[in-house]
């Protein structure tokens, strides 16, 4: 990213006074990668919004935290009076709530959020708005219906399920404020960059269920959840499923950029993906559970097991098979290619889980239902080797020796 620089006035060089930027929904898990990466060019002065930032790092130079939910009334008219950039990443972003609190999704990716459209436009702020791949629908069409290689942003149509399949309320939602937004830039003067990330993945994703959540998390939590409880793998369908897996250290690089590139960002759709991660769900469980044996070799073999959608996730759900990107327009106007393999991605995301909750887990586990110790042999050996793995994962993860 730029760094803080200097404009001539009178001869003399005199500091540019920083731009503020102000980051809704900075304590998810993009945003607690997001705004150290922001925080690293002086030329800014972040403002940090959420209800809960506990995922992000404290101390940060330049950085003020403001924990407070942005539906608090006269919130987003304070903060679209004083910064000049507003990074809009707030949303219910979990599949698994899609079609059980619809209403919900709605509000979070669409109700909420047209306030602060219209206090953008009316403020002539910047407005880089995080909208999701979800949007492209089932599979990536052109406007004639025939099938394309990969989802473009100004070209492939966006093609969503039925109403009854409640699976596409987030979608829905989001799409629609994508229009608002563009609507805006038309006609009302917004400086606007939509973002459409694509299977984003990373250290700090979601929560661990019984221990800091309750409900199904996304998939990487979910497989994750499984291989520490000893559990099998649960392959919806069978993962037969394709995505598209970014690092996040990749993503948030790519959306400094556009912070650096106003001129060539504004009024653009930008995808932000790596379609060279184009990899089945199975696929993808199998790589996680390879990754979680070299970093914990006592564990069991790993499971896998098919389920149906509905018992998995219940009535109302619906899936796009395959799901790539075009990213020809990023490395057009942002110079970035994303070059992590899957491979090199996922044991960073495994020690992160592991030290944060194997131990925990390992308590829990090395109990039978009725409040026991466990008195399986393979169970206990694992359980132990499961606490230790979990220390020796802290103490790497500090920079201490194994």
């Amino acid at each position: 990213m730029a760094r803080a620089g200097h404009s001539r006035f009178d001869g003399r060089a005199v500091p540019e006074p920083p731009r503020r930027v102000a980051v809704l929904g900075a304590g998810g898990f993009v945003g607690s990668h997001l705004v150290p990466h922001l925080a690293l060019d002086r030329s800014l002065e972040v403002v940090a919004v959420d209800r809960d930032l506990g995922k992000l790092a404290a101390g940060l130079p330049g950085v003020t935290r403001l924990p407070v939910d942005i539906t608090t009334p006269g919130l987003l008219d304070e903060i679209t009076g004083r910064a000049q950039v507003v990074v809009s990443l707030t949303a219910l972003c979990n599949p698994a709530l899609y079609n059980t609190q619809p209403l919900a999704v709605i509000d979070a990716s669409y109700t909420d959020l047209v306030p602060l459209v219209k206090l953008c436009a009316a403020r002539r702020r910047w407005l880089i708005h995080f909208s999701t791949c979800e949007v492209y629908g089932r599979s990536a069409l052109d406007g004639a219906g025939r099938r394309m290689r990969a989802m473009v942003e100004d070209q492939t149509a966006l093609c969503l399920g039925p109403v009854a399949r409640e699976r596409w309320t987030y979608a829905a939602a989001k799409q629609l404020l994508e229009r608002v937004i563009w609507a805006h830039g038309q006609h009302a003067g917004l400086p606007f960059t939509i973002v459409r990330p694509f299977n984003v993945i990373g250290p700090r994703m979601d929560f661990i269920p019984g221990v800091d959540g309750e409900g199904i998390p996304r998939v990487l939590a979910c497989f994750m959840d499984a291989l520490m409880r000893a559990e099998p793998l649960r392959l919806v369908g069978g993962g037969r499923q394709r995505r598209s897996f970014l690092d996040v250290g990749e993503f948030v690089t790519a959306v400094g950029r556009i912070l650096d590139h106003p001129a060539t960002c504004q009024g653009e759709i930008l995808n932000l993906g790596n379609p060279r991660n184009d990899v089945t769900i199975r696929a993808l469980a199998r790589a996680l559970a390879k990754a979680f044996a070299a970093l914990q070799p006592e564990a069991p073999p790993a499971r896998f097991q098919t389920v149906d959608a509905e018992t998995f996730y219940g009535p109302g759900y619906d899936d796009s098979v395959v799901r790539v990107p075009s990213i020809a327009k990023a490395a057009r106007l942002l110079g970035w290619r994303p070059r992590r393999s899957l491979p090199e991605m996922l044991p960073d995301i495994v020690t992160d889980y592991v030290t944060r909750y194997a131990a925990e887990i390992a308590a829990s586990v090395g109990q039978e239902p009725g409040g026991g110790p466990s008195t399986h042999p393979r169970r206990l050996r694992w359980t132990k080797a499961r606490s230790a793995s979990a220390a020796r994962a802290r103490r790497l993860a500090a920079g201490g020796g194994a």
